[in-house]
């Protein structure tokens, strides 16, 4: 029988073909095809065989261009011939038309049926499987009571019903590609979800007249499917599209953007924007599932107080967890609005946490640098982040990236600001630990905390907010003096800068105006003008410096590797003083590498500039385990300290080298070490004791999690 070439209607009916087509089907979905001679003079039966599989039933198929008028009796005909022929079950595919009202055919439990050539693509292909899967899951789990209703602008108009619309689209016999934009995921993928579910639903009434939509790739049999627009398919990958195939691309705006940059000729097909739910959706949506008119009435309240609470609220990818939030909160007292939406917030970050971190071990690290980055953006408003570096970097995020990513708004440069409520809540988390631990003192260097900070820390610690109350005032006193420093400090950088600037343009202007002669008289007042300038822009350097603490979190670094690095360019600079170095590849110190690195430049650039004077100059340096802690020692036979000296060299601006009448260093190296120190944990000290003169840096011990 030779193949039936394709046929289409006005309403773009689906191929039509005979046994040969159904045969490529069958093939095409990994199935052995055979023919034998037919029990009637003249005839051939076909046959089809899974070439997989621990059972593979053997099935008789026949076609027929259109449905037989009495099913019944094709059905027993059917029963007939697979019996006849030892088949395991008989199947009748009709290639035109529909088949009668009310016959559906049941196709694991009958072993003869009668259905469609579309029927047979979309359940041979396995897409009518993984559609009914994804139905009986998601209305298992009642996610269709729970969708959030999404818009949608197909350029001519905005539609309030994204799923409406993209179900008509597919009903229509779509000839080409939908582009789907939107901005988050979560909103792509719910309306997906929402909509295979829908069009699923009709196809279990109505299997022989519905087009599915499908997320399954196009390979074999699934690849007929598509190609016959029986079904339509859902990717995220712009690179397949193919402007006469139809198919729902779901796509982030900016990945659109990037490739219209490498490909700059043409996208395939029409391009619709998904947006986010409005507010007068998501207070329509939260109306109907709190069941409470005084709930709703507090919840309506606190968005219209807290922007910032509304922000979190309108996310879609919020919207589920924070409804279990606010109806966690009817037993809250009715003391505030502020009181409840900290109590409500409190609930849906607890909730992430509690989902995503169960290592203790790996939560704790994440949290410390979530903590760390809500106190950056607490003191100096933005977070700054470097490229290719993750703020939430844990791998157990990834179910829960689409909620994390709604406590972030991303500035340019590599900046981010945290929603305020999430940031108070996690500065609330690292004031509990520290208060309960003793450790006040250390975050007085932040400034008072508003509201919701001290609403969150009497949530999470009634202990460590009584004793945050009690000591508040000397905190206060200590975050005025630091910031009277502070300004001071950067003030004095930016007056230093400004005149080296001025003094290098005008010395330079002089001796390009000056003669070789003239330049060669002045050599000695040039020399000290270039010694001076040379000390001042050190000076401004470090000055800067000392308010620069780095605050990246703690790693485990190795402490021989550090050393010879910080040691290598010291040694070009002093080439004539001997170094050792005796420090053990295993050890590794808790230290974030830039404070680290400061560090050790400080002590060593002082040890350096010790020995330059002496006829023999030598440094030693080695390092030793003291129970939890790393002692790194660097012994140098310079001059030595006086005894009136050894603790005013660690203020600032303070030095005791000379070289003549002028001082060798700032004064800043080792004020700028023990302060960096102190910010890792650390301590610098001088020991008076060891022959020679021995300034040591105690660390903690970096312990890998068992």
């Amino acid at each position: 029988m030779e193949d039936v070439q394709p046929m289409n209607d006005d309403e773009h009916t689906p191929m039509v073909a005979g046994e040969n087509a159904v045969a490529r089907l069958f093939e095409a979905a990994d199935y052995e095809v055979s023919q034998a001679v037919g029990l009637e003079p003249g005839s051939v039966d076909w046959f089809a065989t899974p070439r997989k599989g621990p059972v593979r039933p053997r099935t008789y198929f026949r076609v027929w261009t259109r449905c037989p008028e009495d099913v019944d009796v094709a059905l027993a005909e059917l029963d007939d011939k697979r019996r006849a022929t030892a088949a395991d079950r008989a199947l009748g595919v009709v290639m035109e038309g529909s088949l009668p009202p009310g016959y559906t055919a049941d196709l694991r439990a009958d072993p003869c049926a009668v259905l469609t050539y579309r029927r047979l693509v979309l359940e041979v292909s396995g897409i009518a499987g993984s559609v009914g899967e994804h139905v009986r899951a998601y209305g298992m789990n009642g996610e269709p009571a729970r969708y959030l209703p999404r818009r949608i602008d197909d350029r001519e108009r905005a539609h309030s019903d994204a799923v409406g619309w993209i179900k008509e689209w597919v009903r229509s016999r779509p000839t080409s590609p939908i582009i789907l934009l939107s901005r988050h995921a979560a909103d792509r993928s719910a309306v997906v979800e929402q909509v295979i579910y829908e069009i699923g639903v009709r196809f279990l009434h109505e299997p022989d007249d519905t087009v599915l939509l499908s997320r399954k790739a196009p390979v074999g049999a699934a690849s007929l499917a598509y190609a016959h627009g029986f079904a339509v398919l859902v990717h995220e990958d712009i690179r397949h599209l193919h402007k006469h195939q139809p198919s729902l691309a779901c796509l982030d705006r900016s990945a659109v953007k990037d490739y219209e940059k490498s490909v700059r000729d043409y996208l395939p097909g029409e391009y619709v924007t998904l947006s986010t739910p409005l507010s007068v959706d998501v207070e329509r949506w939260f109306e109907e599932r709190l069941g409470s008119p005084a709930l709703n009435a507090r919840f309506l309240s606190a968005r219209e107080r807290e922007p910032e609470f509304k922000r979190l609220t309108d996310a879609s990818a919020n919207v589920q967890r924070m409804l279990d939030s606010v109806l966690d909160s009817r037993g809250v007292p009715s003391s505030g609005i502020a009181q409840w939406v900290a109590y409500v917030v409190h609930d849906y970050i607890s909730t992430i946490l509690r989902e995503a971190l169960r290592d203790e071990t790996a939560s704790l690290a994440q949290l410390v640098l979530l903590e760390e980055a809500a106190l950056t953006q607490f003191s100096l408003e933005w977070i700054f982040i470097e490229p290719g570096r993750q703020l939430v970097s844990h791998p157990a995020w990834g179910p829960l990236r689409e909620q994390i990513f709604t406590w972030y708004e991303e500035g340019s440069h590599g900046r981010f600001q945290m929603n305020t409520l999430i940031r108070d809540y996690f500065i609330a988390r690292r004031l509990a630990r520290e208060i309960l631990a003793g450790n006040v003192g250390s975050l007085s260097r932040h400034q008072f905390p508003r509201e919701y900070v001290f609403l969150f820390l009497s949530i999470l610690s009634p202990e460590a907010a009584a004793r945050f109350a009690e000591g508040r005032g000397a905190e206060v006193r200590a975050e005025i003096e630091a910031e009277v420093e502070r300004r001071l400090q950067l003030t004095l950088a930016h007056q230093l800068k400004r005149s080296v600037g001025a003094i290098l343009m005008n010395v330079q202007n002089i001796r390009e105006n000056l003669g070789a002669l003239d330049v060669a008289k002045f050599k000695y007042e040039f020399r000290r003008i270039d010694e001076e300038i040379a000390f001042q822009s050190a000076l401004a350097e470090q000055t800067g410096r000392w308010q620069e603490v780095p605050n990246d979190a703690p790693e485990g670094l190795a402490l021989h590797d550090i050393v010879i690095d910080v040691v290598a360019p010291l040694r070009q600079r002093w080439p004539d003083a001997g170094c050792e170095i005796a420090i053990s590849a295993a050890l590794r110190v808790r230290a974030n590498r830039a404070g680290l690195r400061e560090i050790l430049h400080c002590l060593l650039e002082n040890a350096f500039h010790a020995v330059a004077s002496s006829p023999a100059p030598r440094l030693w340096i080695r390092a030793i385990l003291e129970g939890d802690t790393v002692r790194l020692e660097i012994v140098d036979n310079g001059p030595g300290i006086r005894a009136e000296d050894r603790e005013r060299i660690f203020e600032p601006y303070v030095t005791t080298k000379k070289g003549g009448d002028q001082p060798l260093g700032t004064g800043l190296g080792l004020a700028i070490a023990r302060r960096y120190a102190a910010q890792l944990g650390a301590y610098v000290g001088l020991d008076p004791e060891r022959e020679g003169t021995c300034f040591f840096a105690r660390f903690v011990t970096w312990r890998d999690a068992s």
